[in-house]
């Protein structure tokens, strides 16, 4: 057991040295700290503003509670955030106590720029039970104020409030004082990693009381801090515990003027966007916080000799960058240590030269400045002796030679550059420039008809191409040179059917675009038929009834592309009456042959002529469907139009049969008292259309209804004897068969039994045929003749007598058997 904790125990050790020797040969930014002449308190340097108006509260934690100082006299408004403290402790501390957004603070490089302010903890220390302790309304410590009393754009850390505030009683002053754990963060607003270095110019810290002083710390200063510059005048003392460094005053001499920057303040440069640090008061005591930014202005130039390019390779591009030398303790924060320009070029481009040149006189490469390439990016160092405060806001120029490589032919996208200025470790970027790639937009035509070759007119309409077009761009097809898209020939018209694409966009190869003719026969005439009071409405393939007057009409429109005779010629449809003078445009009309021509001279290109005539529906047409079709000529060509059907009615059929017997019809024979009859009432759809069907049958005289006979659903009313069905949705052309019995009464003597039905469709009413049934006469004595009477008598008595005498002979004869 001792053994395997003693290797345990030596592959950890081994671990260990292994993780600090593989930490220790890691790249550490080196801390720039320089202490020189500079007056801190003339810099010139890119201020985000922090105001009331621009503030929000990300989060504030129930220990946190928010004041608003109203404006009084000379006093503007202040937010002031204060800790609900508890008395009966000395010390406290509060986690994550606020966090505050300030949007819109500025910006940089183009982009805008947020600053959050994170309140990481505060420690509270009660350092004397004054009057404002003892006073049990005195309950919060004010931590943080954002107003505009002391300084600009800043947030304030102190244990007071600053301005008057009359309508703000309850908080403590002179009896605490606290350590604010705070870290402060740019962020782009669009989300994209922020490259700005923080600066902060912590100043006038001079407080001491008593055994407390007033201090300002950085953590992990060697990693998070790229340079701290201060003024010889400067008498803050640095002591580092942990990975705290503290600045504190020596001695409580106090400061103001320029001496708050150069004597108690510094001037710092984080290596990100970001400074963590920590601030101490003393009780009645407080720091004035800016964040900055060494934004140099002017910002770097960048220009591109071409803006377009054509996608071949070997073609030149001029880049010509120019940059301004900052200026020391006005620009950027203290003396300059290095200074570089880097352009990365797209991976088409192949570098060739660089030339430098500063304030218009040209450097010489490996003494005034050297040339470093890494790949696709080029990086220009200006040696150290250009960098002293004499070149302060001078230029330089730097030309870069590129030529386009063997990749341009695959890639057509647009060509982007910018340089990046490089002061000690801030960056500044120039603005972008591009190089639009260039390609062609070509034209084809074929053939949409299998078989066929596209003829010379055709082929002479094709677009030119069009050239110089940008990588990206989108663009659409050109119409064929002078519009034109139909093309007659003898066969028939070439009719231009569009490209294989509406539009396309330029991806590294050129735009081209298929156009599609085919060739199309001439156009046919459209037969059409409707009721002369409604002409406008078709009634193809709809019934119509005996005297209904219909105007047919024939439209041909001349798809050629020159003027034509046209003739139209109809022979009247059957069941029909040719309507006198009603054709139009003029023309003749033969009633041998039932024949109508009618003509039209000089019809243009692409226009159109309607022929019209009216006929009438004879009276006995029923149950035919009267069709009609009609031939136009235009020049050589002759056509067929289409046909019109219009189906006449057929009436609903009314039948009897005996009882059983429905493939019978008894209509016109006689029947018997007593005898039971079947009738059905036979429909057919002839409307064209689903409809609902109502038929109405009164029963016959001289019969009874027999209950429950009646088939679909029909209803029987004995008080008017009729019965009634209703057939919903009955489909086209379909039938349906209505049927019921009676029992013709006993007492009949020689009445003719009649009946028939109504049938209402919604379109038409019929009433149908009636059936006839006879029924037999009686024959009946007639008693009021006396000499008939005495004859029946005597017929009756003769009777009886010729009885009586045969009834005597039968009986002697079957006597005298017995008797032998």
């Amino acid at each position: 057991m001792v053994k395997k904790i003693w290797k345990y125990l030596q592959v950890t050790l081994l671990t260990i040295l292994l993780s600090i020797s593989s930490l220790s040969v890691l790249p550490v930014a080196a801390l720039d700290e320089v202490k020189d002449d500079t007056d801190l308190s003339k810099l010139e340097l890119y201020q985000f503003t922090l105001t009331q108006e621009n503030m929000e509260i990300v989060s504030q934690s129930a220990s946190v509670v928010k004041d608003i100082v109203d404006p009084n006299g000379s006093w503007k408004q202040a937010t002031v955030f204060s800790l609900k403290v508890d008395k009966n402790n000395t010390a406290e501390t509060f986690n994550e106590p606020l966090k505050l957004k300030f949007s819109n603070a500025g910006t940089l490089y183009g982009k805008n720029v947020d600053v959050f302010v994170t309140v990481n903890k505060v420690n509270t220390t009660l350092l004397t039970r004054n009057s404002e302790y003892n006073d049990p309304n005195k309950t919060v410590l004010p931590f943080l104020t954002v107003d505009e009393n002391w300084g600009t754009k800043s947030i304030q850390i102190m244990d007071y409030i600053y301005p008057t505030h009359p309508n703000i009683t309850h908080n403590l002053e002179g009896a605490y004082a606290f350590d604010a754990d705070v870290t402060t963060e740019f962020k782009y607003q669009d989300g994209t990693p922020c490259d700005i270095k923080m600066v902060m110019l912590p100043s006038d810290i001079d407080v001491v009381k008593g055994s407390r002083k007033e201090t300002f710390s950085i953590y992990d200063m060697n990693n998070s801090v790229d340079k701290i510059v201060m003024n010889n005048a400067n008498y803050l003392t640095r002591t580092t515990n942990g990975d705290k460094t503290t600045w504190e005053p020596s001695d409580g001499r106090g400061t103001s003027g320029d001496a708050e920057y150069n004597a108690s303040g510094f001037a710092v440069r984080s290596t990100d966007n970001k400074m963590h640090f920590e601030y101490t008061t003393t009780a009645i005591c407080g720091g004035l916080f800016g964040f900055f930014a060494e934004a140099k202005a002017p910002e770097p130039t960048k220009q591109v000799d071409k803006a377009e390019v054509p996608a071949k390779i070997g073609e030149e591009l001029i880049y010509t960058t120019e940059y301004t030398i900052p200026t020391p303790g006005k620009n950027v924060i203290g003396s300059l240590s290095k200074m570089s320009m880097t352009d990365e070029f797209d991976e088409r481009l192949d570098f060739q030269s660089a030339t430098v040149k500063l304030a218009g006189q040209t450097l010489t490469e490996n003494d005034d400045y050297t040339v470093e390439k890494n790949g696709q990016k080029v990086t220009v160092h200006i040696d150290k002796k250009h960098l002293g405060k004499a070149n302060s806001g001078k230029k330089f120029e730097i030309v870069f030679k590129v030529k386009t490589n063997e990749k341009i032919v695959d890639n057509g996208t647009v060509i982007k550059n910018k340089v990046t200025q490089t002061v000690d470790n801030v960056i500044t970027p120039s603005n972008e420039v591009e190089t639009k790639v260039l390609y062609n937009k070509t034209h084809e035509y074929i053939s949409g008809t299998p078989g066929k070759e596209l003829p010379t007119e055709v082929k002479v309409l094709l677009p030119d191409d069009v050239h110089n077009i940008p990588n990206g761009t989108t663009v659409t097809p050109d119409t064929p040179k002078g519009n034109v898209t139909k093309v007659s020939v003898p066969e028939g018209n070439w009719v231009f059917r569009g490209y294989d694409k509406q539009q396309e966009t330029i991806n590294n190869k050129d735009a081209h675009f298929i156009g599609v003719w085919v060739i199309e026969p001439y156009e046919s005439p459209v037969k059409d038929v409707a009721f002369a009071a409604d002409p406008t409405t078709s009634i193809d393939n709809k019934p119509v009834k005996p005297g209904d007057e219909l105007e047919y009409s024939i439209k041909f429109k001349n798809t050629t592309t020159s003027q034509r005779d046209v003739t139209m010629t109809d022979i009247i449809p059957e069941n029909t009456t040719y309507v006198e003078g009603s054709a139009s445009p003029t023309g003749t009309y033969d009633a041998v042959t039932r024949t109508l021509t009618l003509e039209k001279t000089g019809l243009a290109a692409d226009a159109e002529v309607v022929f019209r005539f009216k006929v009438k529906v004879n009276e006995d047409a029923n149950s035919v469907v009267i069709e009609n079709t009609a031939t136009v000529k235009s020049g050589d060509n002759t056509f067929t139009t289409n046909t019109t059907k219009n189906p006449t009615p057929t009436p609903p059929l009314k039948d009897v049969h005996e009882e059983g017997k429905l493939d019978t019809s008894i209509n016109n024979r006689p029947v018997s008292a007593g005898q039971i009859l079947t009738y059905t009432i036979s429909y057919r759809n002839t409307t064209g259309e689903k409809r609902t069907v109502i038929v109405s049958d009164t029963i016959p005289a001289h019969t009874q209804y027999i209950d429950g006979t009646a088939n679909e659903a029909g209803v029987y009313n004995p008080t008017t004897k009729t019965l009634q069905w209703q057939k919903v949705d009955l489909e086209a052309g379909d039938v349906v068969t209505f049927q019921f019995n009676v029992k013709v009464d006993a007492d009949v003597d020689g009445e003719v039994i009649e009946n028939h039905a109504d049938v209402d469709d919604g379109i038409n009413r019929y009433v149908t045929n009636t059936t006839k049934n006879p029924t037999p006469k009686k024959v009946t004595p007639k008693t009021s003749d006396t000499m008939n009477v005495w004859l029946y008598a005597c017929v009756l008595l003769s009777t009886l007598v010729v009885g009586m005498i045969v009834l005597q002979k039968r009986f002697l004869m079957h006597f005298n058997s017995d008797k032998k």
